[in-house]
């Protein structure tokens, strides 16, 4: 379902394509050189909540101790640059850092979070974590790029094992488990990334993108009701993924449950925002045609041609229609 991905992806950061950069911590982590980094003995990797206010961090810290993932809070909340990379904050030294940060970092051994940290007029919350973290991630990107999805799900699960609230490293693994077609690996770990970000939309939608995936491509039908409830969450808590909620619920009307008169709504909606997403369209027509609006599906492929999709199929099958017709 690459283009249900391509829809969701314009809204999530730090995602896909598997690519990330060391955040740049304001008013925290001096400027240091990658090499003086890597021979530093003292150096420590950190993840970063940066707020404005007190009180906003207090109650942070608190859903931390409650089993909030630090990965997902700052992506969520934080307020600094570092928000963008699920808080990393790359790798630091305890002696050139502020005295409060400090104290913390000399403090703090790997997993462990701080207390609220008042840091040149703002609030933090500061985690160390393995410095092989980035490096699994690192190589999960070398062999994504390099086609090697088997080994990339192995770096990817080294990473887990060393910090298990990792969201970013949750949604990674479990879209190449659906690339590698094991569905029921890829739902067991966007549910799990999901245990640790249950108010995240994009969560939510991923989730449901797995469901549609097992019932679609796997012909697991009894993932379909799954995926329909979860679309439809998505749906009620507000329309940023709404054509993307509207585009997995077409789909799986049409593809896994054999209803396309279901299908064409949620199809019909999406078609509306999509203009980039070819397999809206490509449904959409299918859709039509199962349901004889051929005129609409001539329409809609019409369309589809002017913003540059090409679907001989489709065309060859309403082609076929149009001849009968005049005989």
């Amino acid at each position: 379902m690459t283009q249900l991905w391509d829809m969701m992806s314009r809204g999530i950061r730090g995602v896909f394509p598997l690519s990330w950069r060391c955040g740049v911590v304001a008013l925290v982590v001096l400027s240091l050189g990658a090499a003086g980094l890597a021979a530093a003995p003292d150096a420590k990797a950190v993840r970063l909540i940066m707020v404005a206010d007190r009180r906003t961090a207090q109650d942070i810290l608190q859903q931390l101790q409650r089993g909030a993932s630090f990965s997902a809070l700052a992506r969520a909340k934080s307020t600094g640059p570092e928000a963008s990379q699920w808080g990393y904050g790359g790798m630091v030294r305890p002696n050139e850092v502020q005295p409060a940060l400090r104290a913390a970092l000399l403090k703090l051994q790997e997993g462990q979070s701080s207390e609220v940290l008042e840091l040149g007029g703002q609030f933090a919350i500061v985690k160390v974590i393995s410095p092989k973290i980035a490096q699994h991630l690192e190589a999960a990107e070398r062999a994504v790029d390099e086609d090697k999805v088997p080994q990339a799900i192995q770096e990817l699960q080294a990473a887990l094992r060393l910090e298990a609230d990792n969201v970013e490293a949750y949604i990674k693994l479990g879209l190449l488990q659906q690339r590698a077609k094991q569905f029921d690996e890829a739902i067991r770990t966007l549910e799990k990334g999901q245990q640790y970000a249950p108010q995240d939309l994009q969560m939510l939608l991923l989730v449901a993108s797995a469901y549609t995936h097992a019932a679609v491509d796997g012909k697991q039908a009894a993932q379909a009701e799954k995926a329909l409830q979860a679309f439809q969450r998505v749906l009620q808590l507000g329309d940023r993924y709404a054509p993307a909620a509207h585009f997995g619920m077409g789909k799986i009307y049409l593809r896994a449950l054999q209803q396309p008169e279901n299908a064409l709504g949620h199809l019909e909606k999406a078609a509306e925002v999509a203009t980039s997403a070819g397999e809206v369209y490509y449904l959409l027509i299918q859709a039509y045609y199962d349901t004889r609006r051929y005129e609409q599906a001539w329409q809609s492929l019409r369309r589809a041609q002017e913003l540059g999709f090409d679907f001989p199929d489709l065309q060859a099958m309403l082609q076929k229609v149009k001849q009968q017709s005049q005989r």
